[in-house]
């Protein structure tokens, strides 16, 4: 394992905000010919899959790497032999509220979402942990006075989706397991339940931060403006979605406070963040974004979106994440911006929103969340065609004529129980409804 003194992770952290496009790109070639040959010396699935790859490369010498090929070796892809595939999903799928002990008392541990496949374990080493945290800490937080994000002094809520493995579940948990004696200034709300319901913790509680989906907290932001809710917020983050320059607009006025953006993944951690302004700023001397199009050609700094992209996690040599193919829709320009000259992401994909059934407000990311384990349901789109019934469009493993009627039915009789017992769930393998601007196909479509 390969590990790093919180200092020091600190002192290049900060050393990386502070340099030229140039020397950043230098720390990064340094950094990746590094990870390379650790990944050769301990991972026998690269030390073949690099077998060619000459020693002076370069990074469009190394092959793609991709989640299917990746999760079917994965004993062989990972670094330290002590690590096995079914010993890490069974360490993600523990009952991590009462579990918070680290994967083989050393590393943590999460699994990605299993909405376009089989969920991927990811094993973080200490070094991943403590770069990645000193980003968060010194970039994204940027404009954030430290005081308050202090739990001893100040309440922090985080409206998230609360299930083992989910990494957002996690961190609450851990906080949680090592500050037991503020654990009445955390509250962790699943994204799952009513809005009002949400809104009436958050009133009683009284948070003065708060994270979660941007979906949700956009929703939360027009509870706020509208008098139903009100905190005196002094600190958000949001994660995991895409937070449109309006509506990152929109959470300042109703809340009055700094909001950071992280774009982050379960396979490359925070790989690009805002610095106190509504634009993703590329974390560029940790993480390597390669834009490509549908025949993977790179396509560099461009106005053209890509097809997906390539990403190469310099920080973590448990479980090697290099030129690792996703299928997120991003175009990237340089920053001429004052707050920062980390190269700008502009992203399409991963955008979930809300809507609305039975004249009620819902996140799509609660139906997501709902869906997204659904046995044999490997990829998914919600459809509203009118105002009490959404269609399911899924590609299915097997029998969608046995799989998604019971689906739909789990799902009206959630709506159900958030308030709207007369929603319409209906199924169809019909083709999914692409994005109209192009990009990645969205997860909810309005007709």
């Amino acid at each position: 394992m390969k590990t790093i003194e919180l200092n020091e992770a600190r002192r290049l952290v900060a050393e990386g905000a502070d340099m030229t496009k140039e020397q950043r790109l230098k720390v990064q070639h340094e950094r990746l010919r590094e990870l390379v040959e650790y990944a050769r010396a301990n991972s026998p699935y690269f030390a073949k899959l690099y077998a060619d790859v000459p020693a002076d490369f370069t990074i469009s010498d190394l092959p793609i790497t991709e989640k299917p090929t990746l999760l079917a070796h994965y004993d062989d892809w990972v670094t330290d032999r002590r690590i096995h595939l079914n010993d890490v999903l069974e360490y993600v799928n523990r009952d991590a509220s009462k579990d918070t002990g680290l994967f083989l008392g050393q590393y943590s541990a999460l699994r990605t979402s299993g909405s376009t496949g089989n969920p991927l374990p990811m094993v973080r080493d200490d070094y991943h942990n403590k770069i990645h945290g000193q980003l968060i800490a010194q970039r994204l937080l940027t404009g954030t006075d430290g005081n308050v994000l202090d739990i001893s002094k100040h309440k922090r809520a985080s409206i998230i989706h609360m299930s083992n493995g989910a990494s957002s579940y996690g961190a609450f948990n851990r906080m949680r397991a090592a500050h037991p004696e503020c654990a009445n200034n955390l509250l962790g709300i699943s994204v799952l339940e009513p809005v009002d319901k949400i809104v009436e913790k958050l009133n009683a509680f009284q948070p003065e931060t708060m994270a979660g989906y941007p979906s949700m907290i956009v929703q939360l932001a027009v509870e706020q403006l509208q008098g139903r809710l009100h905190v005196n917020i002094k600190h958000i983050v949001t994660s995991a979605e895409m937070l449109s320059e309006e509506n990152f607009h929109l959470l300042r006025q109703a809340f009055q406070c700094p909001v950071g953006n992280n774009y982050c993944m379960t396979e490359g951690g925070e790989v690009a963040m805002t610095h106190n302004c509504p634009h993703l700023h590329i974390n560029e001397d940790w993480i390597i974004v390669e834009p490509v199009d549908k025949d993977l050609n790179l396509l560099g700094e461009s106005e053209q979106w890509s097809d997906g992209v390539l990403i190469t996690d310099l920080s973590n040599f448990v479980q090697p994440i290099i030129r690792y193919h996703v299928g997120d829709v991003i175009r990237i320009r340089p920053s001429s911006e004052p707050c920062c000259l980390l190269p700008i992401m502009e992203i399409k994909g991963r955008t979930f929103g809300f809507f609305t059934m039975g004249g009620r407000s819902f996140s799509v990311s609660g139906l997501f969340a709902k869906t997204e384990t659904w046995p044999d349901v490997m990829r998914f789109q919600f459809v509203q065609t009118d105002d009490n019934s959404i269609e399911v469009r899924a590609v299915c493993k097997k029998e969608p004529e046995k799989t998604l009627p019971a689906l739909c039915e789990y799902l009206k009789a959630f709506l159900a129980e958030q308030g709207c017992p007369n929603g319409n769930f209906t199924w169809s393998t019909k083709p999914f409804i692409p994005n109209k601007q192009g990009g990645k196909i969205p997860i909810y479509v309005k007709l």
